[in-house]
């Protein structure tokens, strides 16, 4: 998996043990992770709020927005127009 890391997170980061790769690339630290269970990634994801971003897999990614828009949906949050 792909992450990237923004503002505070992208200095603040420790790298983990899943590691494979660890870079930063001028304000952002890319990582890529590999995961077992995108599930827990997930939840990781939404505890560092918009300071990271899942890149890739598209799959997991596009889980996450799911997730996320459900989350807006419950609270009556509206979408950004695109």
């Amino acid at each position: 998996m792909y992450l990237h890391f923004r503002k505070w997170l992208a200095n603040a980061y420790e790298p983990k043990e899943e590691d494979i790769e660890n870079v930063v690339m001028g304000e952002i630290r890319q990582v890529v992770r590999r995961v077992v269970n995108p599930f827990w990634m997930i939840r990781e994801v939404f505890k560092y709020g918009k300071d990271c971003e899942i890149v890739a897999p598209d799959s997991v990614r596009d889980r996450f927005r799911r997730e996320l828009q459900e989350m807006c949906d419950r609270y009556h949050l509206n979408r950004n127009p695109e």
